[in-house]
């Protein structure tokens, strides 16, 4: 759950003179920085140091920018994607104050051997992946582990409120009834070729039935014929 900071550099970008077309021309990434405390600031990286660093750092890390000299601490708040190249597109960065808390998505880290899972045959399932959190930019973790042998039998499920944090460091702003995971029965097979006992008889004989009773209506036509 260490924190690491990362570092990224960028450049000014006069809105007004440079569009952001013309700024992905160049190989760099438009992006913004906003905060409560600054004016938003226009900017660009170069493509591939932010795709590094998304990669690297996701969206909970603090990261040092670096816009031309001037040093922010920021945290990734939106990344935009290319539709069709998958490419980052555009990035809004939050500028926090270390002494303020703030609200962050941190990813969660499943951990450790399930009983249920390797022994009994249950299936691993996952509802929540991430736990929104409420704390100082310094102390924000890269993730929070999960351990999963807490899965010891079929049924067993761990909850928001199971995570092992610190709660005078960390407000869990996540529903804390949410489930995070849990281990499941497996659907029993259903054999689409199996009948049920009997039912080809019944057919069997059903058909037998139907044929004593034309069998009858043609006598009955032949009498009525003489």
């Amino acid at each position: 759950m260490n924190q690491q900071t990362f570092s990224l550099s960028a450049k000014k970008r006069e809105s007004n003179r440079h569009s952001a077309r013309e700024t992905r021309d160049e190989s760099r990434v438009p992006a913004v920085v906003y905060g409560p405390e600054s004016e938003p600031i226009s900017i660009s990286l170069d493509n591939s140091d932010i795709l590094r660093t998304y990669r690297e750092a996701g969206k909970s890390a603090l990261i040092d920018l670096d816009i031309d000299g001037k040093n922010v601490k920021v945290l990734m708040h939106e990344i935009s994607l290319h539709p069709v190249k998958n490419t980052i597109y555009h990035v809004d960065f939050y500028a926090v104050n270390l002494k303020n808390k703030t609200n962050v998505d941190v990813p969660l880290h499943f951990v450790g051997e399930s009983n249920a899972i390797k022994n009994l045959g249950a299936l691993f399932m996952k509802e929540n992946e991430i736990v929104e959190i409420k704390c100082l930019p310094s102390e924000i973790p890269s993730g929070i582990d999960v351990d999963i042998s807490q899965l010891e039998n079929i049924g067993d499920q761990i909850m928001i409120k199971d995570l092992d944090l610190d709660r005078e460091k960390y407000e869990i702003l996540t529903d804390e009834e949410a489930l995070i995971c849990s281990a499941v029965a497996p659907k029993e097979e259903v054999l689409e070729d199996t009948a049920p006992a009997g039912l080809g008889e019944e057919n069997e004989e059903g058909e037998g039935e139907n044929k004593k009773d034309g069998d009858k209506e043609e006598e009955s036509k032949e009498e009525k014929s003489e």
